[in-house]
């Protein structure tokens, strides 16, 4: 009788390990787009003279709305470049500003990419609370990108 239950349970777990969600197959090419989309997107609304380049990026859900159109919900941080905004430069290539009292971002950001390119991209931003900045000149810059810039958007920082 124990034998028969075992038998029984072992092949339950093998038709359990067999079901499951199904899984969205990325190309990592749409993540990486989707997530320079996203930085761009706080660098056009940001009122910081200097570009913002992102770091430590996760994706947090992909939902397919067709066979041909998806969303990604990324989360990333950002952290102000040496390079200034009027240098228009790639922030992938700009050195990030070094010292404590750096501000860095939390950034959660929704892209609605259709033909594996970006049509939509929603941005949150919330500074961390580990940045440490304390100078007037830095709480300044910070206050100048958390004010919405656009109405037609739904950047929120």
């Amino acid at each position: 009788m124990v034998m028969k239950m075992l038998v029984i349970f072992v092949l339950g777990m093998n038709h359990w390990t067999c079901t499951g969600f199904p899984v969205y197959d990325y190309d990592p090419a749409s993540l990486k787009e989707a997530l320079s989309a996203s930085v761009a997107k706080v660098n056009s609304q940001s009122l910081s003279p200097y570009l913002f380049r992102a770091f430590r990026s996760s994706i947090k859900r992909v939902n397919s709305l067709d066979e041909d159109s998806l969303t990604m919900d990324l989360e990333f941080r950002i952290q102000e470049t040496t390079c200034r905004r009027e240098s228009e430069a790639d922030p992938a290539t700009c050195d990030f500003q070094r010292g404590y009292h750096v501000p860095v971002a939390v950034c959660r950001s929704t892209v609605r990419m259709s033909a594996e390119r970006v049509q939509d991209v929603w941005v949150r931003c919330h500074w961390s609370s580990s940045s440490g900045s304390s100078s007037s000149e830095e709480q300044n810059a910070l206050e100048g990108i958390e004010v919405p810039m656009k109405k037609d958007t739904s950047w929120i920082v």
